[in-house]
């Protein structure tokens, strides 16, 4: 194999900045390429290397919900340009804030590898770096397959809370992804966290410790926090069987502070559940989404 087999081409890459700021990250001069090798005239090789430094600034991060110890998630999103199917997300650091702190973090990532008989350009893929408050994901440096079924997605709030925390679920999807060899349901959900004011914050703190004084008040309770609801996903066949179901806990809250100080933002969230369907005797035909107290999980 001569030099000519491999090429390797310049990727854009945005960086979701907003996100990053709010989140304490920063990013230094981040690559990465479209590394292609060619066997032969129809047989190709594909992979995405991305490479870079990131820094992490615990000061900048001013509102927090969640995570204990744990830095916010920085994430890369890969996707395929005009696809209707959600980019895939790889965490690129996930550490305490202790250890992330300490110095710059030298990025070296690479993707799994395709193959294709046509190579894709640079400009059929989209590349984006971004961080999240609160994220329960696959962790997958890869790209999803060209050819998706769309299943339907239903949302139902049963949480008894909505007045204190409220999940918004703004993106729902759910798409079996073919490949060659098997096929795989992805249910994408993202969204934010809208709370309430700081006695309906308190009264779900109450109830969901309900051994405390009921009659406590914000100076007596502050600080506190109030978990964020979780999900129940539900897969389910043409005539309405259940077939699985994933419960997913997001393992964020809404801080309290002193004086029922509250913050200046929602937090945003994102969860995946992937589910491998070759040993599935029915095909599921769509996805009920249930939004849960914390404690129903």
């Amino acid at each position: 194999m001569g030099d000519d087999d491999r090429t390797v081409q310049r990727l854009d890459l945005e960086i979701d900045e907003p996100s990053l700021s709010h989140l304490g990250w920063r990013a230094d001069e981040i690559e990465a390429h479209l590394v292609t090798t060619t066997y032969g005239e129809w047989e190709h090789h594909q992979e995405i290397e991305l490479c870079g430094t990131v820094r992490f600034l615990g000061e900048d991060w001013s509102d927090r919900f969640g995570g204990g110890s744990y830095a916010p998630a920085l994430l890369l999103a890969v996707g395929r340009t005009g696809s209707p199917v959600p980019p895939q997300y790889k965490r690129l650091v996930m550490e305490t804030v202790t250890k992330v702190s300490e110095r710059p973090r030298h990025l070296s990532e690479k993707s799994t590898s395709w193959e294709c008989e046509s190579p894709l350009t640079p400009e059929e893929i989209t590349l984006r770096i971004t961080a999240l408050d609160v994220e329960e994901i696959e962790s997958d440096f890869a790209l999803a397959p060209e050819k998706a079924s769309v299943l339907p997605v239903e949302v139902i709030d049963e949480s008894r809370r909505t007045g204190a925390v409220r999940l918004t679920v703004t993106t729902s999807s759910a798409h079996v992804l073919h490949d060659p060899y098997d096929s795989r349901l992805r249910v994408h959900l993202a969204g934010s966290a809208v709370f309430g004011a700081p006695e309906q914050l308190l009264a779900a703190h109450l109830a969901a410790h309900d051994w405390r004084d009921q009659d406590s008040t914000l100076e007596n309770e502050c600080p506190f926090d109030v978990s964020l609801p979780g999900l129940v996903v539900e897969i389910r066949e043409e005539g309405g069987f259940l077939l699985r179901a994933t419960e997913i806990s997001l393992y964020g809250s809404i801080p309290v502070g002193e004086a029922g100080g509250l913050p200046a933002r929602r937090p945003r969230w994102m969860a995946d559940v992937g589910e491998d369907l070759h040993d599935s005797a029915r095909p599921p035909a769509h996805v009920i989404v249930r939004i849960v107290d914390a404690d129903d999980l």
